[in-house]
């Protein structure tokens, strides 16, 4: 009987690295009725404010995802007002082979915010690091957190942008979203807002920041680009799409104006 449960198991085992590859040790036999994707995630630049992140599957599942949580540390120490979630949709690619890395997917992401620069200046003498969550599901159904964390490199010391000589101001006016009865889940927020140039420069770019506050607590940021220019005493009226991945919206602010200006 004894041998008999030995040879049983010994099956198993071979089938096992047979179906996931040597890794599966690490992963528990469960892994192989329900597979959950394996990812591997890594820094591979940081320049300027971005950060690119390289991600990969090391099995046969893929993985959808949907966006990424930041976490900022002073000395070990969590800054909570610097937290925050950035709706980020991609896609990661399974692998061909268990136990292979499958093709990878390469995400510039914004490293430094104005808020993160500001308490950078403030702070010089802290060691900061950041840890990036990615936030998702695989196909198998998993909800995946998979983290990073990085060193913040110091910030170059670089001549002030000039301010402009006036206010250049952003302002919501109004928001909608969809419900979407057939997928049970709501739609992207529509942002209307207006932007005025009050300075007695021209502004020829613009990228404004959001963040929404939904129904069941989690909070979303989102920006919107726009190449157009506003002379001065000009303002325009447009809108902005935000994701929330289906969740009802509650509240939507504007959190930030970036704006470049001619002289």
């Amino acid at each position: 009987m004894k041998k008999k449960l030995i040879f049983l198991l010994s099956v198993l085992i071979l089938i096992t690295i047979a179906l996931t590859g040597c890794n599966w040790l690490s992963w528990g036999l469960i892994n192989v009725f329900d597979p959950e994707a394996q990812l591997r995630v890594s820094c591979s630049d940081i320049t300027g404010d971005t950060i690119s992140l390289e991600v990969y599957s090391l099995n046969k599942v893929g993985f959808n995802g949907e966006g990424f949580s930041y976490k900022y540390y002073s000395n070990g120490i969590l800054i909570p007002d610097l937290m925050k979630t950035v709706g980020t949709p991609f896609r990661v690619e399974p692998s061909d082979t268990s136990g292979t890395p499958g093709p990878i997917t390469t995400i510039g992401l914004l490293l430094y915010s104005q808020k993160v620069q500001d308490y950078m200046t403030s702070n010089p003498s802290a060691e900061m690091t950041c840890t990036i969550s990615l936030i998702g599901t695989d196909e198998a159904g998993h909800d995946i957190l998979k983290s990073i964390t990085v060193s913040l490199p110091a910030l170059p010391e670089t001549e002030p942008e000039p301010s402009p000589s006036g206010k250049v101001v952003a302002t919501l006016d109004n928001w909608d979203q969809e419900y979407y009865q057939y997928l049970e889940e709501w739609s992207m927020v529509n942002a209307y807002y207006t932007i005025e140039n009050n300075s007695d420069e021209t502004v020829y770019d613009y990228k404004i920041y959001f963040i929404v506050n939904c129904s069941d607590g989690s909070v979303y940021y989102d920006s919107c680009y726009k190449d157009y220019t506003l002379s001065n005493g000009q303002s325009h009226s447009d809108y902005a799409l935000i994701e929330t991945f289906g969740k009802q919206a509650g509240t939507v602010k504007i959190n930030e104006l970036a704006i470049n200006i001619y002289y």
